[in-house]
């Protein structure tokens, strides 16, 4: 099986209401960089608006269409990035293990502080405004938020504040109670036990009581901070994308493992190299991919079909892995036929 690959508009999801149990995704980050099509800057896209004010709005619109087609017990899981007010001059950054340059002029009107009124050299708190405006708009209950701290970052040319190493992931819900099974994606257990009934000391005149053993054999709950590589992805010369943003796919991993049925829809919005949707497939779920951009659908259609980014996607060794041949038997067990 292989995912549904669809270009389109996140802010018109051609998804039936309620028919996804899971979203995964990652919006495009505000002021960072043109995409484009053949070379040319195609109209629409998220991250190119004039103001921060107009982005936040934008994905708004965006999280109302994911919140449509969301079934009630579903879960929606956000990755989104900051940015600095006033920043001038060309910045290089790293997603995914590639370098991308900003557009010098286009950020500085879209970070000017005198057209956003944020302080100059101040943070422009976008992923806490998009959290409270999720919360405040769309009625939506903020589960948690989980810090992505990024071991392989690269170093920043600062002297007065530290580098940034982490980005933000929220969960949202449309319920207070929805799909979990955490057991699957525990910590391992540490090895700790305590006796049953082993007592405590007393504190403050307390009578003495007998504790049961809490610890639990599959391991412990995950906690809010997640330490996972950037992951980079090598695509082929002669599909003639020059750069993309690809997540580790660790992270869609973890996440449909611990939030979506085993026979579960997974939606990525924001599909672009198609990550989500490939490692949902290969999880055994429904994945669906969904971007706007051209050059990104032929990518995504790329990897849904090589057999190394299959295997790295089902976390299998992929160092020998062949090419997928057409009319080819299942590379994996169980595959069903695309």
């Amino acid at each position: 099986m292989k995912p549904l690959l669809l270009r389109g508009n996140a802010r018109a999801l051609p998804i039936a209401d309620e028919s996804v149990d899971l979203i995964v995704t990652s919006p495009p980050y505000f002021g960072l960089r043109s995409y484009q099509d053949g070379g040319e800057h195609y109209m629409g896209q998220i991250g190119a608006e004039a103001s921060p004010r107009e982005f936040i709005d934008a994905l708004i619109e965006c999280t109302r269409e994911m919140t449509r087609v969301l079934k009630p017990t579903g879960s929606i899981f956000v990755n989104l990035g900051d940015k600095y007010s006033g920043a001038q001059g060309q910045t290089q950054i790293n997603i995914g293990g590639r370098k991308h340059m900003t557009d010098t002029a286009a950020t500085w009107r879209q970070t000017n502080p005198r057209r956003t009124g944020i302080p100059n050299k101040s943070l422009m708190l976008l992923p806490e405004r998009y959290r409270v405006a999720c919360v405040d708009q769309l009625d939506l209950v903020a589960r948690a938020v989980l810090v992505w701290s990024k071991p392989n970052g690269l170093p920043e040319s600062v002297t007065d504040r530290v580098r940034r190493s982490h980005e933000d992931w929220v969960h949202l819900t449309k319920l207070p109670r929805y799909y979990a099974d955490v057991d699957e994606i525990r910590d391992p257990p540490s090895g700790y036990t305590r006796p049953n009934g082993t007592g405590r000391e007393p504190r403050g005149g307390q009578k003495p009581r007998k504790m049961l053993d809490a610890t639990n054999p599959r391991g412990r709950v995950p906690g809010s901070v997640w330490e996972i590589p950037t992951q980079p992805l090598h695509a082929p010369a002669s599909l003639g994308v020059d750069h993309f943003a690809a997540f580790p796919m660790e992270w869609p991993r973890r996440l449909i493992t611990g939030w979506c049925p085993p026979d579960g829809v997974v939606l990525d919005p924001f599909g672009g190299t198609g990550t989500t949707a490939l490692v949902a497939t290969m999880l055994g779920r429904r994945g669906i991919s969904l971007d706007l951009s051209a050059d990104y659908a032929r990518l995504a259609t790329w990897r849904a079909g090589d057999a190394k980014e299959r295997a790295r996607a089902a976390g299998v060794d992929a160092t020998n892995v062949s090419p997928e041949i057409p009319g080819q038997t299942a590379l994996f067990p169980n595959e069903a036929s695309a």
